[in-house]
């Protein structure tokens, strides 16, 4: 069973330690009607259709929302050298940074590393995956739909061997044109969230 947190604060509601759908954002009525009903929204519930969810609810009376700082996770996997094999070798540029991160939960994936260009614009995406787990990971603007893609495959095993795609979280919208570029995407010129379903 999967487990959620529906929060209410004074300008809108998160699941979890997720983003903040506001209440005057006309895109949010039909979800803010359902939470009024009693009904849990599952497409920003990140749940599998058929899947039993327990939703907590948690008012914020007198509290405007603030986003949550992002939990440290120990690096717990084996280094990955970056860079040139040979010392002194400047045949090649300078090698890209590299964004570490990990599993918050639920998975037993290793850390895996994005390579970005610092000097580019950067975005960061909360990946939620369809274990339960997230990823959290930071991507150039220049980065594609492919790149995120990959980049799942690499850091969790499950994701590799078993048909997916991802999707933005709401309005849902099925991220299927690898080839778009991240800069060109409205929902993420400020990062955001990006949920994986099975199919």
């Amino acid at each position: 069973m999967a487990h959620r947190t529906l929060h209410l604060w004074d300008d809108g509601f998160s699941v979890d330690d997720g983003t903040l759908f506001r209440y005057d954002d006309p895109r949010n009525r039909r979800t803010l009607e359902m939470i009024n009903r009693g009904s849990a929204p599952l497409d920003i519930m990140n749940v599998e259709p058929g899947q039993p969810v327990d939703v907590k609810l948690e008012e914020h009376r007198g509290e405007k929302y603030v986003q949550p700082k992002a939990k440290y996770t120990p690096f717990g996997g084996s280094g990955q050298r970056l860079g040139n094999e040979v010392p002194g070798d400047s045949s090649a540029s300078k090698p890209a940074s590299a964004s570490t991160t990990a599993p918050t939960s639920g998975s037993s994936s290793a850390p895996t590393t994005m390579e970005i260009d610092d000097s580019q614009p950067v975005v960061s995406l909360q990946i939620r995956l369809g274990d339960g787990s997230r990823l959290v990971s930071r991507f150039n603007t220049t980065h594609t739909i492919g790149d995120v893609y990959e980049y799942v495959n690499r850091a969790n095993s499950d994701s590799a061997g078993r048909a997916y795609v991802l999707a933005t979280t709401f309005p849902t919208k099925e991220m299927t044109e690898k080839l778009q570029v991240l800069g060109d995407l409205a929902e993420f010129k400020r990062g955001g969230v990006v949920v994986q379903k099975w199919t």
